[in-house]
């Protein structure tokens, strides 16, 4: 018998996927706006607080994304202090993802960094960007008049 997602799931490692499912339209947005103004790179998310104890489909959690450019990964490995043989990989991936199609995303939160390739999504990035432009103010924290 297979266990619901839930908030114990953050307990084996597990949360990632969790918060990609209920944050996969800025993660696409992101991924998007930066290939636009910046080429081929990788979204970054910073996630707040502990993700152990998260229940992901009832509680908004604080996360910062921003798009590192292709040009500034290898500054970005060497300050995050990845090997290079962990690097080449991640670069490989840079150079051959579909941007349209896929979104190269790194968590970083209260557990090792986690580093996957959205692909094939159900809603691709360009769709994502038109979203969120088409639907601000359901994404915004001020109070609309």
């Amino acid at each position: 018998m297979r266990s619901h997602d839930s908030v114990w799931q953050g307990c084996f490692g597990n949360w990632q996927p969790l918060f990609i499912r209920e944050y996969w339209l800025p993660i696409g947005h992101a991924a998007w706006q930066g290939f636009l103004s910046q080429g081929r790179g990788m979204v970054v998310c910073e996630v707040a607080g502990v993700t152990a104890t998260v229940d992901w489909s009832r509680t908004a959690v604080a996360y910062t994304l921003r798009f590192v450019a292709q040009a500034n990964l290898a500054s970005y490995w060497r300050d995050f202090g990845l090997a290079l043989d962990q690097r080449l990989p991640l670069d490989e991936a840079v150079v051959t993802y579909d941007p349209a199609q896929d979104v190269i995303l790194l968590l970083l939160a209260d557990s090792p960094p986690y580093v996957t390739c959205l692909q094939g999504l159900a809603v691709p990035p360009p769709e994502c960007f038109r979203q969120m432009g088409a639907r601000a103010a359901e994404f915004s924290l001020a109070p609309q008049p």
